[in-house]
C-alpha cells in the first residue's frame, strides 16, 4: 500500500474533501499566469494596437466605401473657411481641385505651402482651385500660419477631424487631386515638390 503524499493538502470542497497535490498547485499557478498574460495583451492591444478603434468601428459609423479612393467620386466636403464663410466642394465642379489636409505643427506641411501657393498663382487662370483643410485646430493659429507662409489660397478648418476621417487622410500632409468631373485622380501622403505637382496637374488641366 502506497503512503500518502506528505506534501498534499486536503481542501474541503462542499461535502467532499479534495486532495491538492503539488502538481495541481503548480497547474493552478500556471493557469493564473496565463490569464494574467491574456489580460495584459488585451489591454496593450486596446490602447496601443488600435484595438479600441477596431471595436468601435464595428458598431460606429463606417467610412464611406468610396472615401477619396482614386477613380471614385470625391466625398462631400462642406466646412467653415478660416477668416469666415463656408466652402463646399460642389461649388468647384468643372474645375480641377487640389485638396490638401494639413496642420500648423506639421513640418512637411509648412515646407510644401509655397509649392501650393505657386500652383495657385500659376494655374488658377487655367481652372485650378487649391483648397487647404486644417485638421483640428483653432482659427486664430491657422490664419497666423497662412499669413506667415504667404498662402493666399483658401483653407477650411476641420475642427472635429470628421472630414479627415471620411476622406481617410491617414497622415499629414495628404493631398487629393480631383478632376473637373469630381473624380479623385491622384492621392499623395507627404509633401509635393514643384516638379512633381506640375507634372500631375498638367494632365488634369489639359483634360
Amino acid at each position: 500500500m502506497l503512503a500518502p503524499d506528505a506534501s498534499a493538502v486536503e481542501v474541503d470542497d462542499g461535502d467532499e474533501r479534495v486532495e491538492v497535490t503539488p502538481t495541481i498547485r503548480r497547474l493552478r499557478v500556471v493557469r493564473a499566469i496565463l490569464w494574467a498574460l491574456v489580460a495584459i495583451m488585451t489591454v496593450a492591444w486596446i490602447y496601443y494596437g488600435g484595438g479600441l478603434e477596431s471595436v468601435t468601428n464595428l458598431t460606429g459609423p463606417a467610412s464611406p466605401p468610396n472615401a477619396a479612393d482614386v477613380g471614385q467620386r470625391a466625398p462631400e466636403l462642406r466646412l467653415p473657411l478660416a477668416g469666415g464663410g463656408q466652402v463646399s466642394l460642389d461649388q468647384y465642379r468643372g474645375k480641377v481641385v487640389l485638396v490638401n489636409f494639413w496642420a500648423t505643427w506639421c513640418g512637411p506641411c509648412r515646407a510644401e505651402m509655397p509649392v501650393f501657393e505657386r500652383a495657385h498663382q500659376t494655374h488658377g487662370p487655367q481652372g485650378l482651385v487649391v483648397l487647404g483643410v486644417d485638421v483640428q485646430e483653432r482659427e486664430a493659429p491657422v490664419l497666423a500660419f497662412m499669413r506667415e507662409v504667404g498662402a493666399t489660397f483658401p483653407s477650411a478648418i476641420d475642427s472635429t477631424g470628421e472630414a479627415a476621417r471620411v476622406w481617410r487622410a491617414t497622415g499629414l500632409p495628404m493631398t487629393f487631386l480631383i478632376d473637373r468631373q469630381g473624380i479623385v485622380r491622384d492621392v499623395r501622403v507627404g509633401p509635393f515638390t514643384d516638379e512633381m505637382l506640375d507634372e500631375r496637374l498638367g494632365r488634369l488641366l489639359r483634360s
